[in-house]
């Protein structure tokens, strides 16, 4: 029997399946990470106090140029429109716990009348003050709440609603934080 000597790879072909090989491989990870994989985990911004944030369920990667230029129109007209303008002084004391010296104004530059209430509490369920209508360019420097807060400084959530001009449809709303402080 005549046997003839197996031909060998040339180190060329055999650095070329390797790298072939490697290339596919990254590949395949790469299309599983991007496309298989879960959806990315929390991640806390920094701060232990702020919650972990995740992605909104629902979201999709904007890839077609003209739905992106609609999408950044559409965002540029909602600013144009502008939010709820606001002016306040963050401190607002008092001696007997429910007269407060304050300023709470909706400034000129609004387009709109706005009513404001003052909240003890984050979820906005314990209202202290509830305000009429203030219109463009006036301010509230005194109020009286509807409880009597005790000696201290209290934060408070103060909500600024803009209404139309039928005053009775809510447009807008914006929320800020004051300090209360009852000497």
């Amino acid at each position: 029997m005549d046997t003839q000597p197996k031909k060998r790879l040339s180190p060329l072909t055999l650095v070329l399946i390797i790298i072939i090989v490697l290339l596919l491989a990254v590949a395949a990870f790469l299309a599983v990470s991007k496309f298989g994989g879960k959806e990315p985990e929390t991640e806390n911004l920094g701060d232990a106090s702020t919650p972990l944030i995740g992605y909104e369920e629902g979201v999709t990667v904007v890839d077609d140029q003209d739905a992106l230029q609609k999408a950044v129109d559409e965002a540029y007209a909602k600013a144009a429109e502008g939010g709820v303008p606001v002016e306040f002084q963050n401190g607002a004391t008092s001696t007997d716990g429910e007269s407060f010296e304050c300023y709470i104004a909706n400034p000129t530059v609004s387009k709109y009348d706005i009513y404001i209430q003052i909240f003890s509490d984050v979820e906005l369920s314990d209202q202290l003050y509830l305000s009429k209508l203030i219109p463009p360019g006036s301010a509230k420097r005194e109020l009286k709440l509807d409880k009597k807060l005790e000696p201290g400084t209290h934060r408070v959530y103060v909500v600024y609603t803009q209404v139309e001009e039928d005053h009775a449809t809510a447009r807008q709303q914006a929320t800020v934080t004051m300090d209360f402080t009852v000497q």
